[in-house]
């Protein structure tokens, strides 16, 4: 992967990362809703996180066994 390809992979996930926590925000804030759609919102949510949280340690595993540059900044 060049350079700029993975320093645009890495902006993406920072961004998807902000808008998943200000999502998580909101939700937290309509914690006392019980409605099936929140529930499956919250639900979609909590996986969504995860698969991102599974993204972070294959880039930090990379970045561990040199494949890929590091740039000073880790998530």
């Amino acid at each position: 992967m060049s350079d700029a390809s993975h320093g645009r992979r890495r902006e993406l996930l920072h961004q998807l990362r902000n808008r998943l926590n200000v999502m998580g925000f909101a939700l937290y804030a309509l914690r006392s809703e019980t409605s099936k759609p929140m529930e499956t919102l919250r639900a979609t949510h909590q996986s969504a996180v995860e698969l991102l949280n599974q993204l972070g340690e294959e880039e930090r595993a990379l970045r561990q066994d040199g494949v890929v540059p590091t740039d000073g900044t880790d998530q």
